[in-house]
Order: structure tokens, then C-alpha cells, then sequence
């Protein structure tokens, strides 16, 4: 066998699927985890173009490198990947890097059962995860996200269907809520698969022409405008406090999970408009019917330009291990850095 580049992977889920790369990566130089990432978009951008894009990946995969941390404190750094290039915060790769540090043995527990902190540093900031442990296993996986912030409402005028109003939140992430029955959707759950991705999509590039949000939001500084990161189309549930939702971020995908960063998102939209207080759950269902929960831990987070203050969300999920990998990159494979079909 002739191999370029051999790379080894933990592949997890929860509805959707995250390749953890654990091993066969250089070091990745920076003093941040920004200049880290921007470090391996330069030197490795091929190995997330590989393992993300098929053959050997697909549309929705998500992915999550590990690295050194970059403050004195932490634990382990996270870089997020996805097929067309990478995430400052992404909930769903958290979920899935935390379970396969525990699982791979590089994060050592003290016994099978009980409970364990780590500090993840993220392009987006610090994050905490507290872990519950049973027989060894991360049964729950609980990470209290960066701070999240209202951004205000915006209409959006959609091909074919008209203007509609969206909520903008940034949660790690910015992104435009709108209401599925506003799209002419009146049940996402009973929705025409193609219908569904057919709007979503002219929503989601709607709402990328004519929306700059900012790229971070915090109370130490506000980042560059940029389109919106994603569109939720979502629906109120029945008799609760949440939403089901269908996240696109990136033409004809939609996401399989209910989304970490969305959630945190919307929780903070809910908090700011006083319908949600300090410790109540706001749950996001998934069009495949996973659920994550939330709650404000944290109220009242300063934003760096005076805006509406932000809160820090505690969301909730489990990560399940599909198997492990070893990728090669043969060199004369003429699909060895992926395709996007």
C-alpha cells in the first residue's frame, strides 16, 4: 500500500454524524484558536476537504479536529469542519469531541461512574462540559456555550414567496429564524421531502444576500459583519416550551439534529423577549425527533457595543461512538481531496 497521508478518526452521532480526527494531523501552530484554525485551513485544508466530502463523507458531515488548548487553563481545543470549510462553535461536533476524548482514553475519568468538567477552547471562546459518567461511558454531555445574544428581527424577502419576518440570534453562530407556516410550510412534520429543501434553500440564500450579522458577538469585542451562518425554519411543539426546527447551511441541507449553536440562539432570543427565565428548559426537536434542552445558566452578559445583553446557555445531548478509522490518502487517487457532487 502507497499513502500519502494515513489520518485516524472516531466517527460519532446523534442523528448526525461527526468524524472526530484523533491522530495523523502535524502540530497546529498559533497562540489562538483562530490563528490555529487558520494554521490548518492553510497547511491541512485537504484532509477536511477529504474526510468530509465524499467518497469518504458526504453533505452533512460534521467534523471536529482536537488540538492543544490555547489558554493556560484548558483542557483540550476543538476546531469544527464541514464539507464546504469550517465553524467557529458547532454544538453537534462538541457533543461528539468531548465522547471521544472520554472514549479514546485521552481525557482520563477517575471512575466509571459519576461526573467530569473540561474547559474546550473554540475559535468562538471558552466553553465548559460537565459530563455524566456511567460504566465508563459519557451518558450525558451538558456544555454551557459561549454567550448568545438577541440580534434583532429583519424581513427577508424570498424568490416566489414573498418578504417574511426573521429573528436573528447568534449563539457561536448567527442565525434567522422563520416561521415554517410564513414560508407556506403548514406542518413540518408532514412536509414533502423535497418541497422542504426546495424553500429552505431559497430562504437560506435569501437571508445569506441580504443579511450582515456579526461574525462573533461578545462582551470583549463585536466581530466583522457577514452574512447570516444559518436558517432555521421552525414551528412551535405542541403543549411546551420549544420549537421543532429545520436548520439549513448550505443549499439542499438541512441539518439532522436540532443544533447546539441554534438552540443557544434561540434561547437567548426567548430570554430577551421575557419569555424565557434563569433555569426554564427551552427544548428544540429535530425533524427526525431528537431533542436538546436548554437553559439559561447566566443572565445578563454585557455585549462590547451596548447592545440587548446575552445569557449563557447550558444544552444537553449524548453522543453516540459508530466505529473507528484509519483514512488514507493514496496519491494517485484522483478523488483523495474529496468532491462535492
Amino acid at each position: 500500500m502507497r499513502a500519502r497521508q494515513i489520518i485516524y478518526t472516531w466517527d460519532y452521532h446523534h442523528g448526525q454524524a461527526t468524524r472526530v480526527i484523533v491522530g495523523g494531523l502535524p502540530p497546529l501552530r498559533g497562540a489562538t484558536m483562530a490563528e490555529k484554525q487558520a494554521y490548518f485551513a492553510e497547511h491541512c485544508d485537504h484532509i477536511r476537504a477529504s474526510l468530509m466530502q465524499e467518497p469518504r463523507g458526504h453533505k452533512n458531515m460534521l467534523g471536529a479536529v482536537l488540538t492543544d488548548p490555547a489558554t493556560p487553563d484548558g483542557d483540550i481545543g476543538v476546531l469544527f469542519l464541514h464539507p464546504r470549510g469550517y465553524f467557529e462553535m458547532c454544538g453537534d461536533s462538541t457533543f461528539s469531541a468531548v465522547a471521544a476524548v472520554i472514549d479514546s482514553g485521552i481525557v482520563t475519568c477517575e471512575g466509571p461512574d459519576g461526573d467530569l468538567s473540561l474547559k474546550l477552547d473554540t475559535v468562538a471562546g471558552r466553553v465548559d462540559v460537565h459530563v455524566r459518567l456511567k460504566a465508563g461511558e459519557p451518558i450525558a454531555i451538558t456544555f454551557d456555550n459561549v454567550a448568545s445574544y438577541r440580534l434583532g428581527t429583519q424581513a427577508i424577502n424570498v424568490e416566489g414567496i414573498g418578504a417574511v419576518d426573521a429573528m436573528l440570534g447568534y449563539g457561536g453562530l448567527s442565525y434567522a429564524f422563520v416561521e415554517a407556516r410564513a414560508v407556506g410550510i403548514a406542518s413540518l412534520t408532514h412536509v414533502n421531502r423535497d418541497e422542504l429543501l426546495d424553500i429552505g434553500t431559497r430562504v437560506w440564500q435569501s437571508g445569506r444576500a441580504q443579511t450582515r450579522l456579526p461574525s462573533y458577538v461578545g462582551p470583549d469585542r463585536i466581530g466583522e459583519p457577514r452574512p447570516v451562518d444559518l436558517i432555521t425554519l421552525w414551528e412551535p411543539l405542541e403543549g411546551e416550551r420549544g420549537a421543532r426546527a429545520a436548520n439549513f447551511y448550505a443549499p439542499q441541507t438541512t441539518g439532522r439534529t436540532p443544533s447546539g449553536t441554534g438552540l443557544a440562539a434561540r434561547v437567548a432570543i426567548e430570554v430577551a423577549a421575557g419569555r424565557l427565565r434563569e433555569g426554564e428548559t427551552f427544548i428544540h426537536e429535530s425533524l427526525l425527533g431528537l431533542r436538546f434542552m436548554a437553559r439559561p445558566v447566566k443572565m445578563n452578559v454585557s455585549r462590547a457595543d451596548g447592545g440587548t445583553p446575552g445569557v449563557v446557555p447550558a444544552i444537553t445531548a449524548r453522543s453516540f461512538l459508530m466505529g473507528t478509522a484509519q483514512w488514507v490518502l493514496h496519491a494517485e487517487d484522483p478523488f483523495r481531496h474529496g468532491f462535492i457532487f
